[in-house]
């Protein structure tokens, strides 16, 4: 058996992929209007194994453990002003968070993490890093899972207006 298919003309073809060009425009434009993908291309991640995410721009109901983009504030010469920053939420508003005289990273009564080791990369004292504190409304303490992590230990809070979305792990 033979399937015999009419020929279409090229005006008729030319109409279906202009609509469908419009239709894949829309959907990205669409997509974009609220995603982007995020590309960490340190060596030593923050979060190991994760390099690319999607960021949900529109999200950004902060849940503890949750992981979140936000924009570099103050942390030159390490990194630009406004660059963006991949970690987990490990403090909400409230919380005490304390770094001991032993390295440990407390978060509302939870060791969280453990090690000050870029103070040497930093050039400054590690008992400029020990100390103790309650999270102020808007204000939130970010974490990466390695000991390396340059994260809130360092550098404190991250402002409200800093958080740019939720970030979801691809690959």
């Amino acid at each position: 058996m033979r399937f015999v298919r009419k020929k279409q003309s090229w005006s008729r073809y030319g109409a279906k992929l202009a609509v469908l060009s419009v239709c894949m425009a829309t959907a990205g434009i669409m997509f974009m209007d609220r995603y982007r993908i995020g590309i960490d291309p340190q060596i030593e991640k923050c979060i190991p194994g994760i390099t690319f995410y999607l960021i949900d721009l529109k999200d950004k109901q902060l849940e503890r453990d949750g992981i979140y983009v936000f924009m570099a504030k103050g942390l030159e010469p390490l990194f630009k002003e406004g660059t963006q920053m991949v970690k987990f939420l490990r403090g909400m508003p409230g919380d005490t968070v304390e770094v001991t005289k032993d390295h440990r990273v407390m978060v509302a009564g939870q060791e969280l993490g453990r090690g000050l080791f870029l103070t040497r990369e930093l050039e400054q004292p590690v008992e400029k890093f020990i100390g103790k504190g309650v999270l102020k409304e808007g204000s939130y303490w970010f974490m990466g899972t390695s000991d390396r992590s340059f994260d809130s230990r360092y550098w404190g809070t991250v402002k409200d207006e800093q958080i740019i979305g939720r970030a979801y792990p691809l690959l």
